[in-house]
């Protein structure tokens, strides 16, 4: 059956891999952004507005869509309330399936917003995968990229925990498989095929792109005075300090099987992400 999908967040890491996804499997697909007339999407790809700040644009971008990549931009202070209001509208414009992008370890975190948005979609009536990723390989660029370049330097609070890192293809290529499906009612946690700390995190750089990178821990308190410096509001200082601490505490270092059992390939590594990727850091 050949299904319309409306992927929200269309231009960022997890909703352009999730577009490329869809795409190379020949689905019809809406990409949902503020600005669709200057949006780079693939060839074929049908640009729609949506803005998260104005719910008149919801509907002609959800008419006629039979699933919702459904992910808000991080460290919203209304998420759940806007999350809930998409997911009726959704509802209301006959959306079917619903596959949200969450975070790994939200089962335990009932008062977290990806949690809460995860239990009103299990009450919707819809079909419904949650996808629950550990932290991003691009974190590397996106985020922390700047000391990597400048530093050769991996600022962070923390510790010697390990992660599970996984590369944002990867769910896009999970996202793929579920929203043009027909599992419903599953959780999906991902993560890569290693479990890593910061160190070993630079010695994986260090390899691909031929120079010394290293990991510097830092205060948890320097952590925060830095987020607030380039712009993060108290809700992104409160997430990430909590998730870093987490990282500290030896939470986050599990590995999943879901990537290689939804898709049937194996994870991309770390190292092998960084070296099909060094002019990032260039």
């Amino acid at each position: 059956m050949s299904r319309t999908v409306l992927v929200l967040t269309a231009t960022g890491t997890t909703g352009s891999a999730t577009v490329q996804a869809l795409v190379a499997r020949g689905a019809t697909v809406r990409a949902g952004t503020r600005t669709p007339a200057t949006a780079a999407v693939p060839a074929g790809v049908t640009a729609v507005r949506w803005d998260y700040d104005d719910a008149s644009t919801w509907g002609p971008a959800l008419a006629g869509v039979d699933a919702l990549y459904l992910a808000l931009p991080p460290f919203r202070p209304d998420e759940v309330a806007v999350g809930t209001a998409i997911l009726a509208a959704a509802k209301a414009a006959g959306v079917r399936r619903i596959v949200k992008l969450s975070a790994a370890g939200v089962e335990n975190a009932p008062e977290s917003g990806h949690r809460q948005l995860e239990v009103a979609i299990e009450g919707s009536g819809l079909a419904w995968v949650h996808l629950r990723p550990s932290f991003f390989h691009e974190n590397f660029i996106e985020f922390y990229g700047h000391g990597v370049k400048t530093d050769g330097a991996i600022y962070l609070p923390a510790g010697t925990g390990k992660t599970g890192f996984i590369a944002a293809a990867d769910i896009g290529e999970v996202a793929a498989v579920a929203l043009l499906g027909d599992v419903s009612g599953e959780a999906w946690t991902l993560t890569g095929p290693e479990s890593l700390d910061h160190h070993e995190v630079a010695e994986r750089l260090t390899a691909a792109l031929g120079r010394p990178i290293r990991y510097v821990e830092i205060p948890e308190a320097a952590f925060a005075d830095g987020l607030r410096a380039h712009g993060g509001n108290e809700v992104a200082v409160a997430t990430m300090t909590w998730l870093y601490g987490m990282v500290r505490a030896g939470w986050t270092g599990g590995l999943s099987p879901d990537v290689q059992r939804v898709t049937g390939r194996a994870p991309l590594a770390l190292g092998d992400w960084a070296k099909a990727h060094v002019g990032a850091w260039a």
